[in-house]
């Protein structure tokens, strides 16, 4: 059977047109946890997420740092505290671009 397309331009298509990287963030199983927590509750305090799941508050704290780096989250200090809320429209906004390019490769393929 011969294929109609080379794997490695459609690789690098993709690549260059979703962001892998933010979709491996969000689905991490945790993550996508913490996610619809944040976005059912608004936003909260490292202390105040950490007591609804079963992992440790340093185990929560790097995962909202990782989230944090993708724009998943937001973070904001005021004091001692920091705060997470969800970046709820980025997320759909990326979640759309990533739908449209997605239209379009399959077109291009």
């Amino acid at each position: 059977m011969k294929l109609n397309y080379d794997p490695n331009k459609c690789k690098k298509l993709i690549e260059d047109n979703i962001d892998i990287e933010f979709f491996r963030a969000i689905f991490d199983p945790v993550r996508s946890e913490l996610l619809l927590f944040l976005s059912a509750n608004g936003e909260m305090t490292i202390g105040e997420i950490a007591e609804h799941f079963p992992q440790n508050r340093s185990v929560i704290s790097r995962h909202l740092d990782f989230m944090n780096r993708f724009n998943i989250v937001q973070r904001r200090k005021e004091g001692r505290e920091v705060y997470y809320k969800a970046n709820k429209e980025f997320i759909v906004d990326t979640f759309e671009v990533t739908a449209n390019n997605m239209k379009a490769l399959m077109n291009l393929l």
